[in-house]
């Protein structure tokens, strides 16, 4: 394109876009995007129509993708690119970064699975071709009660549903139930899981908490004990993340807590400071590690051994069965 055209072309757009907004609403990446701006003018090797510092964002973005074997949510990258110091904590930079990811991607330059959106599911029956298929999802299904003969009982709380599949990992792998708790409990949850507990009244119990380190996610937990506890259900209850002790080891980026959150006094009584870190911001990894020695740490290996040989044999007699039908 002629310099001149192309002048005329971009202002035009410009003008048609943002004539009458607030100099401080206009987004500069979307400015040098206008009619792909780098469009022939670009350096060697960029993608058409992105900037170079949105595509310097896209590498950093794509060098922690590559280190997960497992989709991220694009809150858990954003807290990892903080963490880095790649930039500030601020709301104007999550936004930036989910659309520096979504151009990304329609350039095909970051792939699609590896990002996750746990909140939002398909939710339908299961169905199937035939018998045949059925038949093998009921050999593949087949999972013994690993606890059975175990001495204790436990179960993993967490607040946050965006990471369910990030714990399942470790809690399906275990045979240990998991309780998703997305806010303050209903009354109902409450009784249904004292009901759990005092069905294992034989064993020793224990209730694992994950949570956020602000006001309301103390507020869950100390509430989820106590009426647990008005319905008699004394354990062992232990909020194992977000911690103090791992917020300064691990770095995470914290905000200021919301003034108007009913919990906000008391927490700054407590910890002197009104600082508070996301769940999320923990690399998942190290949240798995640490659900997975809260588990390892409560279960006889040498009981667990036993359960998964019967289930092995077990097993055999279920694809016997299947295979002569």
């Amino acid at each position: 394109m002629d310099p001149k055209d192309f002048k005329k072309d971009f202002i035009d757009k410009f003008l048609s876009k943002y004539k009458g907004m607030n100099p401080e609403d206009i987004n500069i990446d979307d400015i040098f995007n206008l009619s792909g701006m780098f469009g022939g003018f670009g350096m060697k090797g960029e993608k058409r129509g992105m900037q170079k510092q949105s595509l310097r964002l896209i590498e950093q973005v794509q060098k922690i993708i590559d280190s997960y074997d497992f989709a991220l949510t694009l809150r858990q990258i954003y807290y990892q690119l903080v963490a880095k110091q790649i930039f500030s904590n601020m709301q104007a930079n999550y936004r930036k970064l989910s659309r520096v990811c979504v151009a990304g991607r329609d350039e095909g330059i970051l792939p699609e699975e590896a990002f996750a959106d746990r909140l939002r599911a398909v939710d339908k029956p299961g169905a199937w071709l035939d018998l045949n298929e059925f038949m093998e999802t009921v050999r593949r299904s087949y999972n013994k009660d690993k606890w059975q003969n175990q001495p204790k009982y436990l179960e993993i709380w967490t607040e946050k549903d965006a990471l369910r599949s990030v714990l399942t990992e470790i809690t399906y792998q275990y045979d240990v139930s998991l309780m998703v708790a997305r806010g303050q409990l209903s009354r109902t949850a409450i009784y249904e899981a004292s009901n759990r507990y005092k069905a294992k009244s034989d064993k020793k119990c224990y209730l694992y908490y994950c949570g956020d380190f602000d006001p309301s996610g103390l507020s869950i937990y100390e509430s989820i004990k106590e009426r647990l506890e008005a319905f008699g259900i004394f354990i062992h209850y232990e909020r194992i993340a977000l911690t103090e002790g791992q917020i300064e080891k691990y770095k995470l980026p914290s905000d200021p807590g919301k003034k108007s959150d009913p919990n906000y006094n008391k927490f700054v009584n407590i910890y002197g400071s009104d600082m508070v870190v996301e769940l999320d911001s923990l690399p998942p990894d190290i949240l798995r590690d640490i659900i997975k020695d809260c588990i390892t740490k409560n279960i006889d290996s040498g009981l667990l051994v036993q359960v998964q040989e019967k289930e092995r044999e077990e097993q055999s007699k279920l694809n016997k069965f299947i295979e002569e039908k």
